[in-house]
């Protein structure tokens, strides 16, 4: 026996899960557990119970953590859902949704090209509509859905050879001018209706306005079985950049405004997501009253207030913690309750315009998010543009990180820390998730001047502030 088991190739046990699927290491593992049939009866019932014991603990474990989670962290954790991805319409946009359900189920009814332009400031809720609404059943069978988020085109002409890749069309070249005779083509064969979704269509602009209006006259063309959806920030777009769409009454785009949200409408969002989780005493009702107007008054902005939302519920964690002084006493007692001084507290730290920048960038932040900030200033300060690209933004700072020796965040790490850069004041980021972390945009919110002086004063920032190599690939 013991010159059997010298030549089995004996591996370690892996932990088990119920609903786990059959791997490859299973499968290789599968003569050795032929073989260990040799073993006692006994011996086997034994291990058996003990792998069964080891599944019931992690079971019991999670549910312990579980609980743990309640109130303050379920609270925490809740307020991020409405940006997430849901089959449930988004609170106080029943009207917005159900005019673009319309629009598109008449339109696929009819069979007929249309075009609609969706604007409306960041955070108003337009991507997060039309992501429910594609997902109806009828819509998301009956159109060929193309999405493409035109922050990732390097040129306006370069949507066409996007827009053959999504419709897999074959084309004569890789050229711009080919990949368009490639969609026209297409267009006028017979095929599914096309619901063609440009979300931030307004970077197309170019100095004619030439692909934009191709684009709308594809979807103003009956035989060309094409639906355009058009989402982008500004209002007037349509009348201001493209003023012959409005000489011509079948190239005039149905238009869809999604204004800045409400203090009610903030208020009645925080409840529903908050009671969904059954923590709806987690604001005091002047707190979110306060929360909410403040919100309303300067943008409508529906994520920003989740995010501080968010922040002034660590506050008041963090305040609880240092009065119990015992992470027992927490653990026990987890709730809290979100009183209108750490509301004013965070919004003053916010919006209040007395912070000293220099304190933030010598106490407050960490050293990835200063080396995120020095990257950003180095952008803005050697290039022409006030919005940086966040894809862009995380290829410099990669750089500038690699070159002092510091391990850089992911794209998606740092764009949890440019929310929290974003929370503090600091940025303002823009752009919708649809199109991955890459693709969102930022501007800085600071003043310029005064954060440079305060990267100046340290050594390392300063260096990195002074080495354009980082510029460049």
């Amino acid at each position: 026996m013991a010159s059997l088991q010298a030549t089995i190739p004996f591996k370690s046990r892996k932990r088990t899960y119920y609903n786990e699927t059959k791997t490859n290491s299973n499968i290789e593992n599968e003569n050795i557990l032929n073989i260990d049939i040799a073993k006692s009866p006994l011996k086997r019932k034994m291990e058996e119970k003990q792998m069964e014991s080891n599944v019931i603990n992690d079971m019991c474990s999670a549910k312990k953590i579980s609980r743990k989670l309640k109130n303050s962290g379920e609270a925490k954790n809740s307020l991020n859902n409405q940006n997430g991805p849901t089959l449930k319409p988004l609170v106080s946009r029943e009207k917005e949704i159900t005019f673009m359900e319309n629009f598109l189920t008449e339109q696929l009814d009819k069979g007929e090209s249309a075009s609609l332009y969706v604007s409306g400031q960041p955070g108003t809720g337009k991507t997060a509509s039309l992501s429910y609404i594609l997902q109806i059943p009828k819509i998301r069978d009956g159109y060929k859905q193309v999405y493409i988020n035109c922050t990732m085109m390097k040129s306006a002409a370069s949507i066409y050879c996007r827009i053959c890749k999504e419709l897999q069309l074959s084309t004569s070249g890789t050229s711009e001018k080919a990949c368009h005779s490639a969609i026209e083509k297409y267009l006028f064969k017979k095929h599914k209706l096309i619901l063609l979704i440009l979300d931030e269509i307004d970077q197309l602009e170019s100095k004619r306005q030439s692909v934009l209006y191709t684009i709308f006259e594809w979807a103003s063309t009956p035989e060309s079985q094409m639906v355009l959806v058009g989402v982008a920030n500004a209002l007037d777009l349509t009348q201001r950049s493209l003023p012959r769409l409005q000489a011509r009454a079948n190239l005039r785009p149905v238009t869809l405004h999604f204004p800045p949200y409400t203090k009610q409408q903030i208020i009645d969002i925080f409840t529903h997501e908050l009671t969904a989780e059954d923590t709806t005493n987690v604001f005091s009702p002047v707190a979110l009253q306060m929360l909410a107007a403040k919100i309303a008054a300067v943008s409508g902005d529906m994520r920003r207030a989740l995010d501080i939302g968010r922040r002034v519920i660590e506050l008041a964690r963090r305040s609880k913690f240092s009065e119990n002084q015992s992470v027992d006493s927490m653990m026990t007692d987890s709730s809290v309750t979100v009183e209108l001084k750490q509301v004013l507290e965070v919004l003053n730290d916010i919006y209040g315009g007395s912070r000293k920048i220099e304190t933030d960038v010598e106490d407050g932040l960490p050293m990835q998010q200063k080396l995120i900030l020095c990257s950003l200033m180095l952008m803005l300060t050697k290039g022409k543009s006030k919005e940086i690209i966040m894809g862009k933004l995380h290829d410099v700072y990669k750089r500038v990180a690699k070159a002092r020796n510091i391990a850089p965040l992911e794209v998606g790490e740092m764009a949890s820390a440019c929310s929290l850069l974003e929370a503090l004041g600091a940025l303002r980021v823009s752009g919708s998730g649809a199109g991955g972390a890459r693709a969102r945009r930022l501007r800085l919110q600071w003043d310029e001047a005064e954060l440079s002086a305060a990267l100046r004063d340290k050594p390392l920032l300063s260096a990195i502030l002074a080495d354009n190599r980082c510029l460049n690939a």
